[in-house]
């Protein structure tokens, strides 16, 4: 077993974005939902990101996708949408603020995130009497993201951490939940 400080240093890149492969996944989880109308909210200044359109051209049943890079999902909505689905952001405080603010518009959503969260006590915490909403979906693989490089986005491969998309009020059936 390994501990981190016998790790190499690594330089920190925060610039990563979800590939069109990501969202695809989601095409037959949604198939039966009818026409939907999306809410990619976690795009405060991605002008680079892709997920919008990405998102609009791996789900057939998705009619629109509302975003806005300069919209904080914080205190402000994009809508009308029937469902959020947005690659949340890694930074903890960010990731946590997010959810409570999900919890509070209460529509339903999914998230990408990484599935260590789901073992965190803060994911019971900010769901408290909610978590009977929550329900996992778990890709078959890594998910690998594209990385933002001189402006331009790369494909990664070996990415370090698992990903699951969390997904709240979507009552989804059980042969649904592994893809």
């Amino acid at each position: 077993m390994a501990n981190f400080k016998d790790s190499p240093h690594f330089a920190i890149h925060d610039d990563y974005y979800t590939p069109k492969s990501a969202w695809a996944n989601l095409a037959p989880i949604l198939a039966d939902r009818g026409p939907l109308r999306v809410w990619e909210a976690c795009m405060l200044g991605a002008e680079k990101s892709k997920s919008p359109q990405y998102i609009k051209e791996a789900i057939p049943n998705v009619v629109g996708v509302h975003y806005d890079t300069k919209c904080d999902c914080m205190i402000q909505e994009q809508g009308p949408t029937d469902l959020i689905i947005t690659n949340i952001p890694f930074s903890l405080e960010l990731k946590k603020s997010i959810l409570k603010r999900f919890i509070e518009i209460d529509r339903p959503f999914i998230t990408l995130m990484n599935s260590c969260n789901l073992y965190s006590n803060y994911i019971r915490d900010i769901f408290g009497e909610n978590i009977k909403h929550l329900q996992v979906i778990h890709p078959k693989g890594k998910i690998n993201y594209d990385k933002l490089e001189n402006g331009e986005l790369k494909p990664t491969k070996n990415c370090s951490f698992y990903s699951v998309y969390l997904c709240y009020k979507l009552n989804l059936s059980p042969d649904k939940l592994w893809l």
